[in-house]
C-alpha cells in the first residue's frame, strides 16, 4: 500500500487502484510519501487491504 500525496490530500492506494489512477498520478504529478506493508491499512478507494489476513 502506498501513501500518495495528491492535490486533494493524501490517500492510501492499493496496487489495483493505483493502476486505475495511473492517468491522474502522471497528469497531477502525485508523489509517494511512503510504501508500507501493514494488514490493517485500507485503500482509500476500494477499502481493501493489500494483504489477505487469515483468521
Amino acid at each position: 500500500m502506498k501513501l500518495w500525496v495528491t492535490p486533494k490530500g493524501d490517500r492510501w492506494l492499493c496496487e489495483i487502484c493505483e493502476e486505475q489512477y495511473e492517468k491522474e498520478i502522471k497528469e497531477e504529478k502525485w508523489r509517494v510519501a511512503f510504501d508500507k506493508t501493514e494488514p490493517m491499512l485500507r485503500c482509500s478507494e476500494c477499502k481493501q487491504s493489500d494483504m489477505e489476513v487469515i483468521d
